[in-house]
């Protein structure tokens, strides 16, 4: 039996003048996990965020953070669709120096508010969201930018994000071919053991080099970089390289690439919690969600390389949350 905490508060209303308790819900992280929803929807999700974007539908701005650790951070991050009337929050931390603490180095929540009036009404674990939004960000990147029959390389595939990647390939190109690597034969071993049923082929490496130059599609997925660990020099013709954790290149790096994408360039330009400091010449040719709604061509030959900077969107975290929330039967 689901276990759903309830938080009893008061509210004084204009038109009653009464106080009228509300409860606001708390779903945790084992129940999200427990329903072992299925995956493919979050693609579908996704893709109607980007085509609200697109459209202009959708009130989403810019990312609010602060910084209290080296390349740490927490981000405010409210979003409101009008055409569904859904409206909420994420405050998600990404401290990765917790994993030597044997904390997860993501956490956060999703609070969910009645459009009509602003109170929250339930407040949801963010962990497999954000996982799942953001590896199918990564599949509608692909399924737009990248050439078709892609094969993939995952630099991190052993972290949670990673994870959530091969997860994504599998339910929207199964059969895929994923080249991964660690320099953690046991973190790799345990990969191999849990992705077993998956309907994708692991293949090994230890290089870094081999991730980024055999496949087509490259996801980099590693935590924050002191220095980074890939090389331009690594990149082909007809490369979709997507920087999940864009940290692992060189600044020079966009010098060698014909085309950069993002989901939103506000944020990833923004002087204070933005790319700047990694990228300085960093000015995105094209945002996805036009790409999506048909506005711009995105790849225009076979032989351009695609760099993608999708930093995270909160329409996208609400709209899961929101399916989430039906899912389990909770929804208003």
């Amino acid at each position: 039996m689901r276990r759903v905490e309830r938080f009893p508060r008061f509210v004084q209303t204009k038109t009653a003048n009464a106080r009228i308790a509300l409860m606001v819900r708390f779903v945790t992280a084992e129940e999200i996990a427990g329903a072992a929803l299925p995956v493919r929807p979050i693609y579908d999700l996704v893709v109607e965020g980007f085509t609200l974007c697109g459209r202009g539908e959708a009130e989403c701005p810019p990312k609010a953070g602060i910084h209290t650790r080296p390349g740490a951070f927490t981000h405010a991050m409210p979003a409101y669709l009008p055409t569904k009337d859904i409206a909420g929050s994420k405050i998600i931390s990404v401290y990765p120096g917790n994993d030597a603490i044997g904390v997860p180095s993501t956490n956060g929540i999703i609070v969910m508010s009645d459009a009509e009036t602003g109170i929250p009404s339930t407040v949801l674990d963010a962990s497999w969201i954000t996982s799942m939004r953001t590896a199918m960000v990564s599949m509608v990147d692909v399924a737009h930018l990248a050439n078709p029959q892609p094969t993939f390389g995952i630099v991190g595939a052993t972290g949670v994000t990673g994870r959530a990647h091969i997860e994504a390939i599998a339910a929207i190109y199964p059969g895929s071919r994923i080249l991964v690597g660690s320099r953690e034969p046991e973190r790799l071993k345990a990969l191999f053991a849990d992705t077993a049923s998956t309907d994708v082929t692991l293949v090994t490496t230890h290089s870094n080099e081999e991730i980024v130059r055999d496949p087509d599609v490259v996801i980099v997925c590693t935590s924050h970089l002191p220095e980074p660990i890939l090389s331009p020099e690594w990149l082909h013709p007809g490369h979709n390289v997507l920087n999940v954790h864009s940290r692992g290149w060189p600044c020079d790096v966009l010098s060698a690439v014909d085309l950069v994408s993002c989901d939103d360039r506000r944020p990833i330009t923004d002087p204070v919690s933005g790319l700047l400091g990694c990228y300085p010449d960093l000015d995105p040719d094209v945002e996805l969600g036009q790409v999506v709604v048909g506005a711009h061509v995105g790849r225009e030959t076979a032989e351009q390389v695609v760099f993608s900077f999708n930093y995270g969107l909160a329409v996208f975290d609400i709209l899961v949350a929101d399916h989430v929330l039906r899912s389990l039967g909770q929804h208003p």
